[in-house]
């Protein structure tokens, strides 16, 4: 994800849980489309989403575990 330029989805679930820290510090340098099948624990602090099925934007585990629970 860090090095891709083709802006190709990925299957964000096949890495688990233990690449959430990774996908939000690659996210601060440049916008990334991700595939999950599970709600990812992306933890406590705050962070910037949009989920693409609905162009929603949340901002804490809170708001996109309430989202991510429609699909």
């Amino acid at each position: 994800m860090a090095f891709d330029e083709t802006g190709k989805v990925f299957n964000a679930s096949a890495c688990g849980n233990n690449c959430a820290k990774w996908i939000l510090k690659i996210a601060e340098s440049k916008d990334l489309t991700i595939n999950l099948r599970h709600v990812m624990d992306f933890g406590d602090g705050d962070f910037n989403a949009r989920i693409l099925n609905n162009g929603i934007v949340v901002n804490s585990m809170k708001e996109y575990v309430e989202i991510a629970g429609e699909y």
